[in-house]
């Protein structure tokens, strides 16, 4: 006999500039093409309930159709497109206001995976429900809008965490929302250092599983989907089924593809185990004291907004950073270079953005490997050619601005 999953959840056109892509998905969509690659051997349709445009509605009709779900899509009066320069940056979204749907009928089901949805959620009623409020520091509580559940699993950011219970750290956190009614789970996630899964009977943390690429957009939702799959369909544990959608995710970030063979989704339920029964119930991973020094050009606006986001990234992340523009600023040579050098001394990676090969910033490439200090290196526009000292040092090279802030992270954390 065959079970349905349920998805409520956004339909988006989704743009990145670095690296360049352009897909249909938003949070519903992408989590309903992961659902129906899990459940097919299994005995499980997907069914995803969201709205959509004028322009991109027949794609999500004609995608629905290709990967094997049913699609219940109201009309919106006009498309949404998120549209990022990189992965990891704030999206700009179009339209500028977004009317809220007017009043739905409320989707009801055994089992839920629901998003939060710029344009307004329905109202849900579900046995066991599994909640991604989406919106960071505007994150609404499932029940917001009338929804109920028998059971609910929470599944936040730490932003929005703290917007729903005005709570800081992540035990806090999951303590107040373990609170309202029905709810038996909630799992908070803290970037580098993993998620922390709270029960009312056990707490664990869950690490991430180092990639050498990260493509972040919609990493969140594979973890939700993974997490609803496991907990809601083959009613596994809620830690080891955060395991198993920690592993998913990795796969995401790595490939940016949300579908998967059978035997990778085998590979990654055999490593989500062994991680699990490693590990066990870990506590939680501090962020080390270990300071990353920011190297790079800053004398164009395109210098230093790059500059400013990599540092605004590791710092929303609670790493140290030295960076010479902010902590040092302009001066003569002779009073900038020693304070330059004191922070490149006093670091444990330097992470340097290579574009335009900038000399000031290949000397303190050069005078970090000299000290044996390992260095994250972000090339996207130089060719192999000029990086022949920087690749024969040992300094890790990508050609992608996340890749290479995660990098910088997994270094400090000891994962790489």
């Amino acid at each position: 006999m065959r079970r349905t999953l349920t998805v409520v959840g956004g339909a988006y056109g989704e743009e990145c500039s670095f690296p360049r892509r352009i897909v249909f998905r938003g949070s519903g969509a992408r989590a309903a093409a992961v659902l129906v690659n899990l459940g097919r051997d299994r005995g499980i349709d997907v069914a995803l309930f969201t709205a959509t445009g004028p322009t991109l509605g027949p794609e999500f009709v004609s995608i629905a159709k290709h990967l094997g779900y049913t699609l219940h899509a109201r009309q919106r009066t006009s498309d949404v497109w998120f549209r990022y320069r990189y992965p990891l940056g704030r999206p700009d979204i179009h339209p500028l206001s977004i009317p809220a749907l007017p009043q739905q009928p409320p989707v009801e089901a055994d089992r839920l995976l629901v998003f939060g949805m710029v344009e307004g959620r329905p109202t849900t009623h579900a046995k066991r429900v599994v909640y991604d409020p989406q919106d960071g520091s505007r994150a609404q509580a499932y029940s917001s809008n009338g929804s109920t559940a028998q059971e609910l699993a929470v599944v936040v950011s730490h932003s929005e965490g703290r917007a729903l219970t005005g709570e800081q750290d992540p035990n806090s956190i999951a303590k107040a929302l373990l609170q309202a009614p029905g709810t038996s789970v909630a799992i908070i996630k803290c970037g580098p250092q993993g998620a922390l899964v709270h029960t009312a009977t056990s707490s664990a943390w869950i690490y991430p599983f180092p990639t050498t690429r990260v493509y972040k957009i919609g990493s969140g939702d594979v973890f939700s989907a993974g997490f609803a799959f496991a907990w809601l369909v083959e009613e596994i544990d809620p830690i080891q089924a955060a395991w198993f959608a920690s592993r998913l995710a990795a796969a995401y970030v790595e490939s940016g593809l949300d579908r998967f063979t059978p035997d990778q989704l085998e590979d990654f339920r055999a490593q989500a185990r062994t991680a699990h029964h490693k590990l066990g119930a870990c506590a939680q991973r501090p962020i080390p004291e270990t300071q990353i020094y920011l190297a790079g050009p800053f004398f164009s606006t395109s210098q230093q907004w790059a500059i400013d986001e990599m540092r605004g990234a590791l710092k929303d992340m609670g790493f140290r950073v030295f960076s010479p523009i902010h902590d040092i600023g302009v001066g003569l040579p002779s009073e900038v270079a020693p304070q330059d050098l004191s922070g490149l001394n006093a670091s444990g990676v330097v992470l340097a953005l290579l574009d335009g090969l900038d000399p000031g910033t290949l000397f303190e490439v050069g005078y970090a490997r000299a000290k044996n200090i390992p260095v994250i290196a972000v090339a996207e526009s130089v060719s192999a050619d000029s990086l022949t000292m920087v690749l024969g040092s040992d300094c890790y090279v990508t050609n992608d601005l996340t890749t290479g802030i995660y990098a910088a992270c997994w270094k400090v954390m000891g994962d790489v």
